[in-house]
């Protein structure tokens, strides 16, 4: 998905800075290849310096909506979703859409899906990042986190 801004000069900074804003908390979605099929994730926020991005990766049979919105909607969340950029990664297949899987398709091991990860900071040119998880979720960022133990804080 591409979209485009026009800038207008009567358009003030604020206005711009809002509208920023808005397509930023509606989420960017992506899909990157791995070594072990494509991966689709969803960014909110804008990266902050020297911040490691939150990551969150959910149970079987959801998808990042399902399992993270009502928690990133609470009220309480506000002031930590201002401060970190979200990536919420999607397990194939699992994504709003997902197209069934062809014949003979072999899914990845909960392994294979930890290994995936990379892929996905690399995409984005993070470093670091904190892993929230939730089931099979926090399986697989425990196991990132194993092999990964420099990109991941807390």
């Amino acid at each position: 998905m591409v979209m485009c801004f026009c800038v207008n000069p009567c358009v003030s900074l604020q206005e711009a800075e809002l509208a920023a804003r808005i397509l930023l908390d509606q989420g960017q979605t992506h899909s990157v290849e791995t070594p072990y099929g494509s991966v689709t994730f969803t960014v909110y926020g804008t990266p902050k310096p020297k911040r490691p991005a939150i990551l969150t990766y959910h149970d079987v049979g959801l998808n990042y909506k399902s399992c993270f919105q009502p928690l990133f909607q609470f009220e309480d969340m506000q002031e930590i979703i201002q401060n970190f950029v979200r990536v919420h990664v999607d397990a194939p297949g699992m994504e709003e859409g997902a197209p069934v899987f062809p014949l003979g398709y072999q899914y990845p091991s909960l392994d294979q899906l930890a290994d995936m990860i990379p892929c996905v900071l690399q995409y984005l040119n993070f470093s670091t990042i904190i892993g929230v998880g939730v089931g099979a979720g926090a399986y697989i960022l425990a196991r990132y986190a194993l092999n990964h133990p420099d990109t991941v804080e807390g």
